[in-house]
């Protein structure tokens, strides 16, 4: 399966830029993240891919099918789930209930609701009306219920907001199984460090468009890392300054002479420094320190 979005743009009176002439092509098998600050297209853009808005120009293309006909519209949204808010549960239903809904909805009949709680560790409270859920319980069933609708393109907005430590390792677990099952997973998460755990492809968004675009599947760049009271010790080199206190610089065009008589100068020193490409959060506060 195969996802298109071409050149779409989109705006606002006040916002004139949410998208701006954004292209993706996403395959089945592939789980893609989406960085940006709050408030900059991310939430617009999955609205987008699933025609609850509607592009100012572009397209989006599912194997070669197009939002037109209610025809196409029903079939490409059986495709696709969007990671329910906590605000459209019923109070007074029980977790299972939901689950068992969002499983008749998209037909599912190979993925079963007594699968699902298990693998979200959901049997002591499942059975409960919902108003009785904590933040984390609700949003373990909201991911539930995408796992019920089992469709082959899952969208997953800031899916874990409110989850502990043991329930984040547990659901970026179930991403990496629905990876190997063949889904196209989309998502939008501010768990940096966690996203570049399992994420295939990552877009970082700025005023509309996309910025940067790592593929996990690369060798990326390798840096020197110094902390940056090191400065006045460090050799005279272009050393980028990073808002996070890092001093970095890139290796990949640096002679070999030199990198190796850097690396003993700064162990002639006792300079800490890490070798090892830019993580996300180092790129996020390059990208938007300023905002």
């Amino acid at each position: 399966m195969e996802l298109q979005l071409q050149n779409l743009v989109l705006g606002f009176k006040n916002k004139p830029n949410v998208i701006h002439d954004i292209s993706l092509t996403m395959t089945s098998g592939s789980i893609v993240g989406i960085v940006a600050p709050n408030g900059t297209g991310k939430t617009t853009l999955l609205r987008l891919i699933l025609n609850d808005l509607k592009p100012q120009s572009g397209k989006v293309v599912l194997d070669g099918q197009t939002y037109g006909s209610q025809k196409h519209t029903l079939a490409m949204h059986r495709q696709m789930c969007l990671f329910p808010v906590q605000d459209d549960l019923y109070p007074d239903l029980s977790g299972k209930a939901h689950l068992a809904y969002y499983a008749r909805l998209w037909h599912n009949q190979t993925k079963s609701v007594k699968q699902i709680i298990s693998a979200l560790d959901m049997q002591d409270y499942v059975n409960q009306p919902v108003r009785t859920y904590s933040m984390g319980m609700k949003q373990r069933l909201c991911f539930g219920m995408v796992m019920a609708a089992n469709t082959p393109i899952m969208l997953l907005d800031e899916f874990m907001n409110g989850l502990d430590t043991i329930n984040v390792a547990r659901m970026s677990q179930i991403l990496r199984g629905l990876r190997a099952e063949g889904k196209l997973i989309i998502t939008v998460s501010h768990l940096l460090n966690n996203l570049q755990g399992y994420a295939d492809f990552i877009y970082f968004m700025r005023d509309g468009k996309i910025i940067k675009t790592i593929d996990q599947h690369e060798q990326q760049p390798l840096y020197i890392q110094v902390a940056a009271e090191e400065a006045n010790r460090l050799p005279r080199m272009p050393w980028q300054h990073y808002p996070n206190g890092m001093l970095v610089l890139p290796i990949n065009n640096l002679p070999g002479e030199h990198f190796n008589q850097l690396l003993l100068g700064l162990a002639a020193h006792h300079i800490v420094f890490k070798l090892a490409p830019l993580d996300l959060e180092t790129y996020f506060n390059e990208f938007y320190d300023a905002d």
